[in-house]
């Protein structure tokens, strides 16, 4: 089988050795090849960073034998631009998320990185008709790369309780710089909290396994 191809649509590698991290224990056996879409913005946060994003991570997919493609932005630029330029199946890691996340709650619940995230997602939310299961979304107001210490995982936790106090039975990470914390944030707020990277890796695997069967 090919392997499944998950692309991190910016241009830094250190949050491409987090998404490898994250999606390592839910898809242990299957071949699995993480790349970095060097030609992105070294963050996607804005609107505009989103559609610059969008054609350097098609033509890294165009070169790629895969069996699936996972889009890992939470923003899940150009997944279907993706879909209709490749056979292979093509899962955005916030699609997939939200999914996984109604299937264990009524109510669903997203930590974001920063605010001009959040009108974007509504927007897709509505467009995926969702909407209506979500219930909060909040930004920490962290960028991307700076969510990573004692510091930072303060700020996630008070905006995940925040969002739970809001109505959420279930947390979604808005974004993949939040990865390295999951567990840690389930534990402390005793809600499912749901990685988006996992959550598309193994929708991508459950995918593939059908066919086979």
């Amino acid at each position: 089988m090919d392997p499944i191809v998950v692309i991190n649509p910016n241009s830094t590698v250190r949050i491409t050795d987090q998404i490898a991290a994250a999606i390592e224990p839910v898809v242990p056996h299957a071949p699995v090849r993480v790349l970095t879409s060097i030609g992105g913005p070294t963050a996607i946060e804005s609107d505009q960073d989103v559609l610059d994003a969008v054609e350097p991570m098609i033509e890294l997919a165009q070169s790629q034998q895969a069996s699936a493609f996972v889009v890992a932005c939470f923003s899940d630029p150009g997944v279907d631009e993706l879909r209709s330029t490749v056979d292979a199946p093509c899962f955005g890691i916030a699609e997939c998320a939200v999914l996984m996340a109604m299937a264990q709650a009524r109510n669903v619940g997203i930590v974001s990185s920063v605010d001009a995230s959040l009108g974007r997602h509504e927007r897709y939310w509505r467009r995926l008709g969702v909407s209506g299961r979500v219930v909060s979304d909040l930004a920490i107001g962290r960028g991307v790369l700076d969510l990573e210490g004692p510091e930072a995982f303060a700020d996630a936790l008070a905006t995940a309780r925040a969002v739970v106090e809001a109505g959420a039975e279930v947390v979604v990470l808005g974004c993949t710089g939040l990865s390295h914390v999951r567990s840690s944030l389930e534990l402390a707020l005793g809600v499912p909290v749901v990685d988006p990277c996992q959550a598309a890796a193994s929708m991508a695997l459950s995918v593939l396994k059908s066919k086979e069967a």
